[in-house]
């Protein structure tokens, strides 16, 4: 070979492998999911009215007839996940969402959760998560960004994504984490300062292995809110004319004055978890007592709360039984406080007493939040899990809910106009079996059925609501 062209492929080798060094260094993984679900329900419906007559989220019956029409539709949601890891100790994680609220919603345009019209074309994806996990010094982890974080104790206060810092270490059997994170900031609104009205969440959380069979922990959580919630303008003269926009024309030298309404809440969350394992039995639970104040309509009210909660597995012939107690206080004074629609105790395993746990789009249910609108709740919850074989895995439930206390937020009898005097929302069973068809292909039933109890006697227009029923047929795809 010449000269020339030994020095030609040297230099388009040098090229090549600058050009593909950075690309080998990054290890780039891709994960996701894509679950379609058929449903058919009296409770859950279709999203135009799920989220108006039917409460957003809310069981909510007044103001309709006892018998209400059954929906029956399919949603859809895919979510990719795109993790660019540089090393061991280093990685990018990203994770985004494509919701479908219902197969024939819209198409054509710009919207969260839509785009399974005739056509498609519609812009809705979502972006989840975007953070940085990093090793940064020796038994030390930190995460920032928009990331998904639990709480300690079965997601009763907050199971969401939000932004910050997450710093988590492990020393021996001891594993502490601390973070900070803010939910929302409304400063630019008021003086165009960012940080001046904010709601942010500070928390501490620590574990311990006392020993294989017994872990404990205990965690504080700080919540303090001051964003902005509305604003009112007034004017020092009455208007004298409108222009044809619909604009108000005033006397020169009128003055406005604009005044914001601010949320003022401040609560600290105390709690202590535990679990214990031995042999076929395990038993976990936690105790979380909350005090503070909270002031989100002009009236300060001091908080005083309780949560508890019981758990057991148990291993009884070719299954698992369980069993989940939970307890919340409730009224004015005790009112739980949780971070509203952004959590989710799904480990009762309910449909309609409690979130599910399949839901997507369409989400509601008797209990919605853990503090349930300052009622509290009583809850016992029963279930049993039965492999048939390496295929095929079923599962059985049953649950009893009630309320601890009754306030303004609880339903009118529509008859005598008054709160019905039972605290007994009702009992829901509900079963369901999964068939893996293909490698990470899964097929699945669902399904549910509640009947209320005297707490919704006569709520409805003529009587009391007949009682919610929901059925899935389900397909999820993950990889």
């Amino acid at each position: 070979m010449k000269r020339r062209n030994v020095l030609a492929a040297l230099a388009i080798l040098g090229v090549s492998a600058a050009a593909t060094t950075p690309a080998m260094a990054l290890e780039n993984e891709f994960h996701g999911m894509f679950q379609a679900q058929y449903i058919n329900s009296n409770f859950n419906r279709t999203a135009t009215t799920d989220y108006s007559s039917q409460g957003d989220g809310y069981y909510n019956p007044e103001g309709t007839t006892k018998k209400q029409f059954s929906s029956n539709f399919i949603e859809q949601r895919a979510r990719l996940e795109y993790n660019a890891k540089a090393s061991a100790d280093l990685k990018l994680v990203t994770r985004f969402e494509l919701d479908y609220s219902y197969y024939g919603d819209a198409s054509y345009g710009v919207h969260r959760n839509q785009g399974a019209a005739l056509g498609a074309d519609e812009v809705n994806i979502e972006t989840k998560n975007i953070y940085l996990d990093a090793n940064i010094f020796k038994n030390v982890n930190m995460k920032l960004g928009m990331m998904a974080n639990t709480d300690s104790f079965k997601g009763t206060v907050f199971d969401a994504d939000m932004a910050g810092i997450l710093l988590s270490s492990s020393y021996g059997n001891f594993s502490p984490s601390i973070g900070y994170f803010r939910f929302s900031d409304k400063g630019g609104s008021v003086d165009s300062v960012l940080g001046h009205k904010t709601n942010d969440m500070f928390m501490l959380d620590g574990k311990f292995a006392v020993t294989k069979e017994l872990k404990v922990g205990a965690a504080y959580y700080f919540f303090r809110d001051n964003q902005v919630t509305g604003s009112n303008t007034t004017a020092s003269a009455a208007p004298t004319g409108q222009l044809a926009d619909g604009s108000f024309v005033y006397p020169v030298g009128t003055t406005f004055t604009t005044t914001y309404t601010t949320n003022d809440v401040k609560i600290h969350a105390f709690g202590a978890n535990f679990e214990y394992g031995h042999g076929p039995l395990t038993v976990d639970g936690f105790a979380l007592y909350e005090t503070g104040w909270s002031n989100l309509s002009g009236t300060k009210t001091y908080i005083n709360a309780f949560a508890g909660n019981l758990g057991a597995r148990l291993k009884v012939g070719p299954g698992t039984a369980r069993g989940e107690f939970l307890y919340v206080t409730g009224s004015d004074r005790n009112a739980f406080y949780d971070v509203e629609g952004e959590h989710g105790y799904y480990n009762n395993e309910m449909t309609i007493l409690g979130r599910d746990k399949n839901a997507m789009t369409t989400d509601n249910s008797i209990i919605y939040n853990t503090g349930n609108k300052g009622q509290g709740l009583m809850g016992a919850y029963l279930g049993y899990d039965l492999p048939v074989n390496d295929r095929l895995a079923t599962a059985f439930n049953v649950g009893f809910v009630g309320v601890t206390h009754k306030n303004g937020n609880s339903k009118l009898n529509a008859t005598t106009g008054k709160v019905n005097g039972s605290n007994f929302l009702g009992t829901e069973i509900n079963a369901e079996a999964n068939y893996k068809l293909l490698e990470n292909l899964n097929a699945g039933v669902r399904v549910g059925y509640a009947i209320l109890g005297g707490y919704y006697d006569n709520v409805a227009t003529n009587g009391t609501p007949e009682n919610p029923y929901d059925a899935k047929i389900i397909f999820k795809y993950t990889f």
